[in-house]
């Protein structure tokens, strides 16, 4: 049971975190640090993504 709700949770972050990227790409930002912020956030994104792999395959 837990892992399947720390599945969930990183499913929900992941979505949140898209939708942070897809902000900023509309954002007024300057150009250098929008790039930083969308850089974290892909790099947060790439985590989450191996998160979600790592307990989708133990729950196989």
């Amino acid at each position: 049971m837990e892992l399947k709700e720390g599945l969930e949770f990183y499913r929900k972050c992941l979505e949140h975190c898209d939708m942070v990227i897809a902000n900023l790409y509309n954002s007024d930002l300057p150009k250098e640090r929008k790039q930083a912020l969308i850089d974290r956030q892909l790099d947060t994104r790439n985590m989450l993504k191996k998160r979600i792999e790592i307990i989708e395959e133990l729950l196989r």
